[in-house]
């Protein structure tokens, strides 16, 4: 009999956006994403029709979140019809006398698995011929790994599927130049011979591809994107082991938002134009960093104030810098903003029949900064 699992992680409930000044009915809708995302994946999970939802690692952003968001978090999991197994990650660590990890046992469900120590779980009283092997983590930084504990394969049972999870950075694949995420290798996971691996910490998956098979690991990255640095869609993975113990896995996109972070040169009104084009059919799902920089007719340079606001209300945020933007200064221009014959009219004109551009610029902005 073939066991599948859904497996993510990363999705850092409780997050508050408070870190980059948004308005605050974005920040609302941020925080609100998040909810939305874990009920899809439960809704996913329930449509493939897995029969274990693991969870490898910060699924809450801190370990003292609001009583709230645990009570909503546990509604929404108990709505998976099969076993869920969770995970302390960095970010939410396992204390055991903290507020979160004692709130998750006195108001967990009966399917709910807390995989707080360093020991075997087996998931035979959940109808799985599985054992979990964790690696929990109990404070937010450590040089050293939590898989050492494990059994070598000589000792497990042989018919059950055996499968680690764990959170920490893997070596030459996770950012961790300190070694201070629970570092791991993959000698060292494939060392362990699981039938499989659902790894977290790391917020982009890998392998980075739609479909993996027999992977030593799999690490499914944030399931909702949570910033601009996060250029996926979020994603989570679905796993089927075989009766042979071995595995296939297909990527799933579950995120609500999107970031979006660009630049781009504009060197007329028509490209100025294109990206208005390219951006308001986004939606009021994308939240957008649009750095611009090259030239702009005077007409278009002055209006691109009112460009920006139009975009605005397409989108749910909007973030500009336009300081590398420049006005084209052309002989007209010239003329119309300084009398023949002043020094700035001769001057421009003259650096302008010289074909500098970039002299012509810099002579441009000192000359108006002057006359402020």
């Amino acid at each position: 009999m073939s066991l599948k699992i859904l497996h993510t992680a990363d999705l850092h409930l409780g997050m508050t956006f408070n870190n980059r000044g948004y308005p605050e009915a974005v920040r609302e809708q941020l925080i609100e994403a998040r909810f939305e995302t874990l009920v899809r994946i439960v809704e996913l999970a329930n449509s493939e029709q897995c029969v274990l939802l693991v969870i490898a690692g910060d699924l809450f952003h801190r370990p003292n979140v609001a009583a709230a968001t645990i009570t909503r978090t546990l509604n929404i999991l108990e709505r998976f019809s099969g076993c869920t197994a969770l995970l302390p990650g960095n970010h939410d660590y396992y204390d055991p006398e903290g507020p979160l990890w004692r709130s998750l046992r006195s108001e967990g469900f009966d399917e709910l698995v807390l995989l707080t120590a360093e020991q075997p779980f087996p998931l035979q009283d959940y109808g799985l011929d599985a054992i979990l092997y964790p690696a929990p983590c109990n404070k937010k930084h450590s040089p050293a790994n939590r898989i050492g504990w494990i059994d070598p394969p000589s000792e497990r049972p042989a018919d059950s599927y055996h499968i680690g999870v764990a959170h920490g950075a893997v070596q030459g694949i996770s950012p961790d130049l300190e070694d201070q995420y629970f570092p791991m290798t993959t000698s060292e996971l494939s060392a362990l011979k699981m039938h499989h691996w659902c790894l977290g910490h790391t917020h982009i998956r890998y392998p980075d591809r739609a479909e993996a098979s027999c992977e030593p690991f799999l690490i499914s990255g944030t399931p909702e994107p949570d910033g601009f640095d996060c250029r996926h869609n979020g994603c989570v993975w679905l796993t089927e082991l075989n009766d042979e113990k071995e595995s296939r896995s297909r990527s799933v996109e579950t995120g609500f938002l999107r970031f979006r972070e660009i630049e781009k040169q504009l060197d007329s009104a028509a490209d100025f134009d294109a990206i208005m084009q390219e951006l308001a059919p986004e939606g009021d799902r994308t939240l957008v960093k649009l750095k611009l920089f090259g030239t702009l007719p005077e007409a278009d340079y002055r209006d691109r104030g009112l460009r920006f606001k139009n975009l605005r209300e397409h989108l749910l945020y909007l973030e500009t810098e336009d300081g590398e933007l420049t006005v084209e200064i052309t002989p007209e221009l010239i003329a119309a903003r300084y009398p023949e014959g002043s020094f700035p009219h001769r001057f421009l004109t003259r650096l302008s029949e010289r074909g500098d551009p970039e002299a012509l610029q810099l002579a441009y902005r000192l000359t108006e900064e002057v006359k402020r």
